[in-house]
């Protein structure tokens, strides 16, 4: 049956993939929807401030820690959704489940425990011992991106 113009088809945005392609697609969506759900909350329990005048200072210190540490982990979070569009624009363009450093194929068993993973393992672990063995310096800018996985 033809469309007709005033008709809108709200699953334009989601593209039609089949087999492995779609199971990845889906995994990747849902994971990226639960940590925008967890960063959400996250943020919006670390934001405010509810300190009343006389209140212990170690308390206040305590609810300082926590707070940060509420942000620190929503940040980290927020990282994993970048990487996780990331690879969804690769799964578009073909390009995921390759390795960004050698090309080669990504293992399924590496792209299950982390569906965003840009490197094979092989080229995961050299990089690992290069920052070791400290001949690969950050400068506090991330490396390639310690956003990568």
């Amino acid at each position: 049956m033809a469309k007709t113009p005033t008709q809108i088809n709200i699953d334009l945005d989601e593209p039609n993939y089949r087999g492995e392609k779609r199971k990845r697609y889906e995994a990747l969506v849902e994971l990226r929807d639960q940590l925008i759900e967890d960063v959400s909350m996250l943020s919006g329990e670390n934001l405010g401030v509810e300190h009343n005048a006389g209140e212990d200072m170690a308390d206040i210190g305590s609810d300082n820690f926590s707070r940060e540490i509420g942000l620190n982990v929503a940040s980290e979070e927020g990282k994993k959704i970048f990487l996780i569009n990331d690879a969804l624009r690769r799964l578009a363009n073909g390009t995921y489940g390759k390795c960004i450093d050698c090309s080669k194929v990504v293992g399924s068993g590496r792209l299950d425990a982390i569906p965003y993973a840009k490197l094979c393992i092989t080229c995961k672990a050299e990089r690992e011992e290069s920052e070791f063995d400290g001949s690969t310096v950050s400068f506090g800018i991330d490396k390639e991106e310690e956003l990568t996985e």
